[in-house]
């Protein structure tokens, strides 16, 4: 009975030592990562040519002018009036306005070094989009290169993740781009309960805080994540817990203070906004069968797999699951098995309502009554991937018995990883300036604008918020991942606009002046400006063409 016992141990579980974390690697870590970067782009860049041969382009007119919006807010308010950051002009005269959505503020000081340089916004933005993409790779390299000791292995862990087919769901979002930092918390938590060191702790912690900053979403799902990692790392190596107590407790509360400004700001506009609707949330939570749906932007996939309700195409492709399959199957090393259960954790957490463990958090932890997407927990399932494909491709690279077999084992893979999530779409150019008309706005502090049509609609305010970019007045419009009660009242009275008792509504609200802007190609526009032309409570100020459509500026006239 022993021996069969025995036997077994030895079919499911590795040999001590195998796959085990490294504190040290062997001479040249940075001449293979600098080679693994350099790697990275290259694959990056042919997978993205459209957006890295058209800097001044983007998918479409919506989520990326609105986070181009916000990364403009964050650096002018920070430069001139940092104590109300998160007043923003949309949505007018609502307060703490920023916290509607993610506020991106680690991605828009990215971005200042390249804008004070006198790089065009858009570029700027890409260049954060495409740079985040790039070093979630090389964070994932090096995360997988201790775990593996295999600097190929770690490279198409790094190629898996850093263009991983969840990332094709968004590429118009750009918060949900930036998921470097949980690579390198994992990292810095490896590095912690294997030494104990409390500069690795912090590192950990400073990670989390910088995760908060990027993407508040996947900052919650990580928490939760590297928490569970963290106890099958201490059920691996059984350090004394009474020496990890204290650093754990000093980075926690380090961390707590560097997110108090963020956590004041979202406790403030709590009651405005309240938690999300359980049915909302629900709509937005992940089915098993959402694995089996690609993302329409996928070339190898978008057309071939069932299609995906919006934020739950949620197929990770064929050779990152098979990579993964290959790493996770016995003889299991204690490391596979710790991700193999982040792996089930992610899965389920995406599932929201529909799994396990997500009514319990929405019960527990008020952070996550604020979210209303639990599929995004696939940013995790995909990083949990990438690392069980890192050991997959070891063990490919090992079955391999000569040099020249590694090497074209290891270009099969790699060109396996960007044939199965090369991606299809195509770009659209961005304004490199507004329409005249707002000349007449800058500098002016006595002006709240009502941009018409007043709606919903990501593709219509979105630009209006952008062209603020050139003159910072107050609105009524907005676009964000929540409208307040206000503004949802407001847009259906002013569809009739100048009809009525229009005027007199955005008077209530403060408007001084209306823009309304055909070139964007809204429906009934010219209807809208003869009438706004023979209306008594306006004043024509200004008045130009833009692609192809009349665009005007009004006085309200006071009463």
């Amino acid at each position: 009975m022993t021996e069969r016992i025995a036997d077994w141990g030895r079919l499911l579980l590795a040999p001590a030592g195998l796959d085990a974390f490294r504190l040290q690697l062997p001479p040249g870590v940075w001449r293979r990562s600098g080679w693994a970067a350099l790697g990275l782009a290259l694959a990056l860049g042919v997978m993205m040519y459209d957006q890295v041969g058209h800097p001044y382009s983007v998918p479409d007119h919506g989520d990326p002018l609105f986070s181009m919006w916000r990364i403009g807010w964050v650096l002018h308010r920070l430069v001139t009036d940092p104590a109300h950051l998160f007043d923003a002009n949309i949505f007018h005269p609502e307060r703490l306005t920023l916290t509607f959505s993610d506020p991106i503020i680690l991605p828009a000081l990215m971005a200042a070094p390249l804008l004070a340089a006198g790089v065009p916004l858009v570029i700027a933005y890409n260049i954060v989009f495409l740079s985040s993409m790039w070093i979630s790779g090389i964070a994932t390299y090096l995360l997988v290169e201790r775990l593996t000791g295999s600097a190929r292995a770690a490279f198409v862990a790094g190629l898996v993740y850093a263009c991983y087919p969840y990332r094709l769901d968004h590429l118009s979002h750009l918060e949900l781009q930036v998921t470097q930092w949980m690579p390198l918390g994992l990292l810095a938590l490896h590095m912690f309960v294997a030494t104990g060191r409390w500069p690795y702790v912090f590192a950990l912690a400073l990670a989390g805080v910088a995760q908060l900053y990027s993407s508040m979403y996947y900052a919650v799902f990580f928490l939760i994540y590297a928490a569970a990692i963290g106890v099958g790392l201490l059920i691996i190596h059984r350090p004394p817990l009474r020496r990890l107590v204290l650093p754990v407790a000093a980075a926690g509360l380090a961390a707590a203070l560097a997110a108090a400004p963020l956590a004041r700001a979202y406790t403030a506009v709590q009651p405005l906004k309240g938690d999300r609707p359980v049915e909302e949330v629900k709509y937005y939570s992940a089915e098993l069968s959402d694995y089996l749906k690609a993302p329409l932007s996928s070339a190898a996939w978008g057309k071939r797999t069932p299609w995906p309700a919006p934020e739950r195409a949620l197929f990770p492709g064929a050779a990152p699951l098979s990579l993964a399959v290959i790493g996770a199957i016995p003889p299991f090393s204690g490391v596979r098995l710790v991700y193999v259960a982040g792996l089930l954790l992610s899965v389920d957490g995406s599932r929201g309502f529909n799994g396990v463990i997500y009514p319990y958090l929405h019960r527990w932890l008020s952070p996550v009554r604020g979210l209303r997407v639990p599929a995004r927990f696939g940013a995790l399932v995909g990083l949990s991937l990438a690392i069980l494909a890192g050991c997959g491709a070891l063990r490919v690279l090992r079955w391999c018995r000569s040099r020249r077999r590694v090497q074209v084992a290891f270009l099969a893979l790699t060109a396996g990883v960007m044939i199965d999530a090369w991606p299809d779409f195509t770009v659209r150019p961005v304004w490199t300036e507004p329409p005249a008309i707002y000349d007449q706005l800058k500098g002016r502090r006595d002006v709240v604008l009502a941009e018409l049509p007043v709606t919903e609609a990501a593709h219509l305010n979105a630009p209006y918020m952008y062209f603020s970019l050139w003159h910072w007045a107050p609105m009524v419009n907005g676009y964000s991942g929540f409208f307040p009660r206000s503004y949802l009242a407001l847009a259906p009275e002013l569809m009739a606009f100048p009809r009525g008792d229009t005027a007199d509504t955005l008077r209530r609200r403060g408007v001084t002046h209306v823009t309304v802007n055909c070139g964007l190609g809204y429906p009934n526009c010219g209807e809208t400006v003869r009438l706004m032309s023979q209306s008594k409570d306006l004043r024509l100020i200004a008045d130009t063409l833009w692609q192809g459509g009349p665009v005007q500026l009004y006085e309200l006239i006071p009463r």
